[in-house]
């Protein structure tokens, strides 16, 4: 490569870091002005380590521990009705709930949020039609951080209804209800669109760089 040739591609990608930065200081601006701040999850303690969120409290002998990722989770709360109004976004993870108790042992639910579609179709074995915006996909248990694949676990489909129903009011009973999942998607979504602006941050300084 020449001198003017290894010039002339220095001079592109300037100019299009600069165009870069440009756009992304627009786009942070607008976003900005789109966030808004997430519900105070009341009775939980909440940390995050960027995308991974921890959210934990103690109760008599034992410890609820809940713990997702909010990276690609983000997607319209409801289907696009055609209308110039976007729809709302939501972030709707994953998560998982241990109930640990003080000698270790670890009851472990991962759960997942119901789409309108599942939320009328009952777990096998139950015959009502039930409304919860969230389901159980798994469950397993483990001593202390013993969490393997070599541990038994069993898919929340195949659970027999009343069993499955039982397990909810466990975690309804521990402060895991549609109220609480509902109040925690919005909190995510928030957290969600924070990354998503230090991203944009980040991403700004590296085109002036």
């Amino acid at each position: 490569m020449t001198c003017s040739t290894l010039q002339s591609a220095r001079t592109m990608a300037t100019k299009g870091d600069g165009e870069m930065a440009k756009f992304l200081q627009e786009e942070i601006a607008t976003e900005k002005k789109n966030s808004r701040s997430g519900p105070k999850l009341e009775g939980w303690n909440v940390s995050a380590d960027g995308a991974e969120v921890k959210l934990t409290k103690e109760l008599a002998g034992e410890k609820v521990m809940i713990t997702l990722n909010v990276n690609h989770t983000v997607d319209s709360a409801e289907p696009d009705d055609g209308s110039e109004e976007a729809p709302e976004m939501l972030s709707r993870p994953n998560f998982e709930v241990d109930i640990i108790k003080s000698n270790g042992k670890t009851l472990s639910f991962t759960c997942s949020f119901s789409t309108p579609e599942e939320a009328e179709q009952p777990p096998q074995g139950q015959e009502e039609e039930y409304d919860d915006v969230f389901a159980i996909d798994e469950v397993t248990m483990f001593d202390g951080d013993n969490q393997s694949d070599a541990n038994y676990a069993v898919a929340g489909d195949i659970l027999d209804g009343y069993l499955y129903d039982l397990f909810m009011t466990m975690l309804e009973e521990r402060g895991v209800d549609n109220g609480f999942v509902e109040s925690m998607s919005e909190w995510c979504s928030a957290h969600e669109h924070s990354q998503y602006i230090g991203l944009l941050q980040e991403l700004e300084k590296f085109a002036k760089f």
